[in-house]
């Protein structure tokens, strides 16, 4: 992008489409953003920078934008009404709901987009206050499974692995397109990087030759749906040829023998032909990867929402934990997280919590999307009722559109914090109007690096538009109007000033210590009440930023040598309070922690610090393979269909606009020209997917990077927005891909659905029609 010749300032920020929120210098001129530009002084993206970076202003100012609170009349209209009178008509509803019903009706959706997370710190306090564990969230529509798996092999579920990539030799990447996705540090440079170094290896496997695939220097092009044969004859070869690392399996881990043995019956050549892929080529990727100095492997959505998505993740961990490729430079690794969006579930029959109706377990705390219009729309005397949906839009993002919307008809209460009217909140009861991440003091929780992790708090570079509010300030009020929490805290405010003054003298944990002994009710609030004492006195109106104080104090106390190395100085309270200036202070982000890489095993939470690599689950759906069909689509619908590619200019619900899209305006089902001619489709013509569940109208792009027989649709379509000719006109861009997705088509055990693995048929659009779904 051209230099400015702007007067304006260059203000420091973060990129917010994407989970590796790059920074970013933006340069705002009359309240908008006019030029944007890599942020050099990043420790991590050090100005790197992509193509959707550069459309945030899509972003600040759309024709969705939500500037004030709103009421839903009889008729289905809306009514701009004031914060007081929706705060407390919201609170009283549900005082009312907790009195009639009890605490498990309530449910709590949250998605926080790609960085926008300290909202969901504050609104765990209203959770407590209605006293319901039912959390669903975007993660549990896609990680879930994988959390799973990393609580069996490592411990905890809060365990997470990531990779290291640029110290690696040979890279495996598995059902994800880095190129446009992104997901690993300045990634087109590293790809290019690894791809141009002759002593290093990229290996792909993706149905589609994507652009990371065309980087690689062997693409193995399975079937949609059968990555886990092809993981397991992997695996099998590995076994069979001994190219496993006996030493690192003997010294840190349990189980492999019961593994071993399972491994040993595994029909490699048989495997690979069910994959989809050259039995030799399989035999030579497995070999290379065992036989690497470093390796390590990096899988996504491509293996996490198809079919056997959780037994996907354990066989993709198993490549670089049989090899020993995990704690030291170029594997994977742990990390550690600087505030988890994740906690750890016991198992029902441990005590674990499961769900009234469905009976669906809780998995990393986390409820998936994919049981909740079952948990709704039912005659269940336990079922949910109310439903607070933070900074998501599950009706247009989760599976099964139509059952989302019969279900969310039912609820009695429906309310929906966001900055846009989305799909979700045309359908709540009450609309809460919030800042947006380039109004007030935001972070990202995706904090994913080892050795080296960071943390990067956001200061707001615009001015708030409208009668909104930052999300901690609306729940803040909610509480008071609930009579969980006093409207001033005068005593504890003051001590928080004095504290500001002499962090030495510990007066604000004092304070904190003895509110609590006196009323123990408000611990659960704790983000809260931070927010209206310390928040209100700390410099620069980083009021937002409050409750990253405790966390500052539990990250430097859990890890305090780490933290040190980053070159900060002082023992206990006095590191604690170190770190939390430095958050504060640092407009570019800044080193958090620096591990060594033998302290992974400080990482891994079993009490022997030992992997525990059989997972019995596990092992029977490996069993299971032998006997499975080699395919789940069938005559009427033939085609799989992968839902919610990612291209150069599609994202998820943050982009409400479809001015933002440089290209693909119409988000266009790529096919194989030799599948299409069977049906005889053109390219560029118009036709009908469908499914068993929906049909949507799609524009067809020919794309010989698809294997036959493959499809595939992008995410972020199908959203409703004025028509620029007729503004009073509602239309909508793009193909509605969850019309076609079903909610009981997802994983066994995790319910993560199926969105890459959806069966389909295809043909032609009747000349006459012009409906865009069906």
């Amino acid at each position: 992008m051209p230099e400015s010749t702007s007067t304006a300032a260059w203000q420091k920020t973060a990129c917010v489409i994407c989970s590796l929120n790059c920074g970013l210098e933006i340069q705002v001129d009359d309240g908008h953003i006019k030029k944007i530009r890599g942020d050099k002084d990043h420790p991590i993206s050090q100005g790197y920078v992509c193509q959707k970076a550069a459309r945030l202003e899509h972003y600040q100012h759309h024709e969705r934008r939500l500037t004030q609170p709103l009421r839903r009349r009889a008729d289905g209209s809306y009514e701009p009404i004031d914060w007081d009178t929706a705060i407390g008509e919201v609170s009283q509803k549900l005082i009312a709901l907790r009195e009639a019903h009890g605490n498990h009706v309530f449910a709590y959706y949250y998605g926080g987009g790609q960085g926008n997370h300290m909202c969901g710190m504050y609104g765990s306090t209203l959770r407590a206050a209605l006293g319901t564990p039912y959390f669903y969230s975007s993660l549990a529509q896609e990680k879930t499974g994988d959390f799973w798996i990393n609580g069996k092999l490592f411990g905890r579920q809060t365990c997470h692995v990531s990779e290291d990539i640029e110290e690696s030799d040979y890279v495996m990447i598995i059902g994800t397109n880095p190129w446009q996705s992104h997901g690993i540090q300045r990634a087109r440079t590293v790809l290019r990087d690894l791809s141009k170094d002759p002593d290093r290896t990229l290996v792909v496997i993706d149905p589609r030759r994507t652009r990371t695939a065309e980087l690689a220097d062997i693409h193995l092009q399975v079937k949609p749906g059968m990555d886990a044969f092809l993981l397991t004859a992997m695996l099998g070869y590995m076994v069979q040829a001994d190219l496993v690392d006996h030493d690192f399996l003997q010294q840190r881990t349990h189980g492999y023998e019961e593994l071993r043995d399972l491994l040993l019956t595994v029909d490699v050549d048989g495997y690979a032909v069910r994959s989809g892929v050259d039995a030799a080529l399989v035999r030579q990727v497995a070999h290379g990867f065992a036989t690497a100095r470093r390796a390590c492997t990096r899988h996504d959505l491509g293996v996490e929402q198809s079919l056997h998505s959780t037994l996907n993740c354990y066989l993709e961990k198993l490549l670089f934990l049989l090899t020993g490729n995990f704690g030291k430079p170029g594997g994977n690794n742990l990390h550690t997280a600087f505030m988890p969006i994740m906690g750890h579930s016991k198992e029902p029959e441990e005590g674990g919590l499961t769900t009234k109706v469905t009976g669906m377990k809780e998995i990393s705390k986390l409820f998936p999307p994919n049981i909740l219009p079952a948990e709704i729309d039912t005659d269940h005397p336990e079922r949910l009722r109310a439903l607070i949906v933070d900074s998501s839009n599950p009706v247009q993002s989760a599976a099964d559109t139509q059952a989302l919307r019969r279900a969310f008809e039912k609820l009695d209460l429906l309310v929906v914090i966001d900055v846009a009217q989305t799909e979700t909140a045309m359908m709540a009861d009450y609309v809460l109007p919030a800042h947006t991440q380039y109004e007030k003091w935001e972070s990202a929780f995706f904090n994913f690096g080892f050795p080296v992790n960071h943390f990067h708090l956001r200061k707001p570079i615009l001015e708030p538009q409208g009668d909104t509010l930052p999300e901690p300030e609306i729940y803040r009020r909610l509480l008071v109007a609930m009579d969980e929490l006093p409207d001033r805290f005068p005593d504890l405010e003051a001590k928080a000033r004095e504290h500001l003054e002499n962090p030495e003298a510990g007066i604000l944990p004092k304070a904190l210590k003895d509110t609590v002994k006196a009323q123990p009710q408000w611990a659960k609030y704790a983000p809260v009440v931070l927010y209206n004492t310390l928040g209100k006195v700390l410099p620069g109106g980083a009021q937002n930023a409050a409750a990253l104080w405790d966390t500052a104090h539990f990250y430097a106390q859990r890890y305090p040598e780490q933290v040190r190395r980053t070159g900060l100085e002082g023992e206990g309270a006095a590191l604690g309070e170190a770190l939390f200036h430095r958050i504060l202070s640092s407009e570019s982000g800044f080193i958090l922690s620096i591990h060594e890489y033998d302290e992974v095993w400080e990482l891994v939470r079993h009490a022997d610090q030992k992997i525990q690599l059989f997972v019995p689950e596990m092992a029977d759906d490996i069993r299971a393979l032998a006997t499975e069909a080699d395919s789940y689509t069938d005559s009427d619908y033939p085609w799989v269909l992968s839902v919610g590619e990612r291209r150069s200019y599609n994202a998820n619900q943050l982009m409400r606009t479809p001015a933002w899209r440089q290209n693909d305006p119409d988000g266009a089902l790529r096919i194989h020209p030799d599948d299409a001619a069977g049906v005889g489709l053109e390219d560029g013509s118009m036709a009908v997917c469908a499914s068993q569940t929906g049909a949507v109208t799609v524009r067809v792009a020919f794309d010989d990077a698809m294997r036959p027989g493959f499809l595939a649709l992008p995410h972020g379509y199908g959203m409703t927005y004025p028509d620029p000719e007729q503004p009073e006109r509602v239309v909508q861009y793009g193909p509605y891909a969850n019309l076609l997705t079903s909610s009981s088509h997802c994983d066994p055990l995790a319910k993560t659905p199926f969105h890459k693995y959806v069966p389909v048929q295809l043909r032609p659009l009747p000349v006459t029609s012009t409906s865009q779904g069906a």
